[in-house]
């Protein structure tokens, strides 16, 4: 302690080998099997030990590990080697059910308001937490309401880092009207809607603004910086007013407030694609009227039409 205390320095001098010996034994049994032949190549070839030890000597390390609690069993592989590996020792986190349960619930309350970053870190950082809990329920229930059930987390993991620089990216992707196509878009954030996480971007085809169901992306073709991205995007500026009981509302960055009385917001949105817009509409449902332009909010009137057409059939 003086040593350290005076020079700030961890040294040789200042290692219990016999402790770190331990504490490596352990980690590396409770990463996976080992065999005798392994552990010994493992401490022969450590930066901070380079020490030849016996069979003998791994038997005592083991020992000492069952008497602290560590609970380890021998496997042989198809090589006939036995090999051992910690299944349980006293250093595991235990959670009763009733604090299962409020993990899961804060998982899910938080799991609302987050961005796809956050999601993908706090999905990470529960499979960790799972692994240390031993609860195979708790793990299963955790997977089950997790909002990144069967996406493919690398996938997920190179987008957002493509919409961080905003970069082209063709995607092989599965339409539901025109089936597995190749599609450019300039990536732009990754957004959660109902429960489900959707890739924004211009669309270089139509050369608007789209969402692109993220299940639906099969494959990336390629990356590159986007070239001869268009400066004359020809944009749509609704102005719409919405009902909301809360007295709150959260605009959207293509959004401006113009007006707001009690629970009433009359709102301007602007978008290149006309067909994201009447989904927004549609969410809002009832609580939502489009007041300008005319002629989208007549296009829109002949949408509902349509919709309510489809639900009266012939006798």
């Amino acid at each position: 302690m003086k040593e350290f205390i005076k020079s700030q320095k961890i040294t040789y001098n200042l290692v219990s080998f016999t402790a770190f010996k331990s504490l490596l034994m352990f980690t590396i049994l409770v990463e996976s099997p080992k065999s005798f032949d392994e552990i010994i190549s493992i401490i022969e070839n450590h930066p901070y030990l380079r020490e030849k030890v016996s069979i003998d000597t791994v038997r005592v390390y083991l020992n000492s590990l069952k008497r602290i609690g560590c609970e380890i069993k021998r496997v042989r592989g198809a090589d006939k080697v036995s090999r051992y590996y910690i299944t349980s020792h006293p250093f595991e986190l235990n959670l009763s059910d009733a604090e299962l349960s409020s993990v899961v619930k804060v998982f899910k309350t938080l799991a609302k308001s987050m961005d796809v970053k956050d999601l993908l870190f706090m999905d990470n950082l529960f499979e960790k937490i799972g692994s240390y809990i031993k609860n195979q329920d708790f793990v299963n229930t955790m997977r089950k309401i997790s909002m990144l059930k069967g996406v493919n987390k690398e996938l997920l993991t190179e987008f957002i880092e493509y919409c961080d620089k905003n970069l082209k990216v063709t995607i092989s992707y599965k339409s539901p009207n025109s089936g597995l196509k190749d599609i450019d878009v300039i990536a732009e954030n990754l957004e959660v809607k109902n429960g489900k996480i959707y890739l924004c971007g211009f669309g270089l085809e139509y050369n608007e603004h789209g969402i692109f169901l993220f299940d639906r992306i099969k494959q990336i073709k390629n990356v590159a910086k986007p070239e001869n991205v268009p400066n004359d995007i020809k944009k749509i500026s609704v102005v719409y007013q919405v009902d909301i009981p809360s007295r709150k509302v959260e605009l959207e960055p293509n959004e401006t407030l113009l007006k707001k009385r009690g629970n009433k917001f009359t709102i301007a949105i602007t978008s290149s694609n006309r067909f994201l817009l009447k989904q927004k509409f549609l969410e809002l449902a009832d609580t939502c009227q489009v007041l300008e332009p005319e002629d989208f909010r007549e296009d829109f009137i002949n949408t509902l039409k349509d919709m309510k057409a489809g639900y009266y059939c012939e006798e």
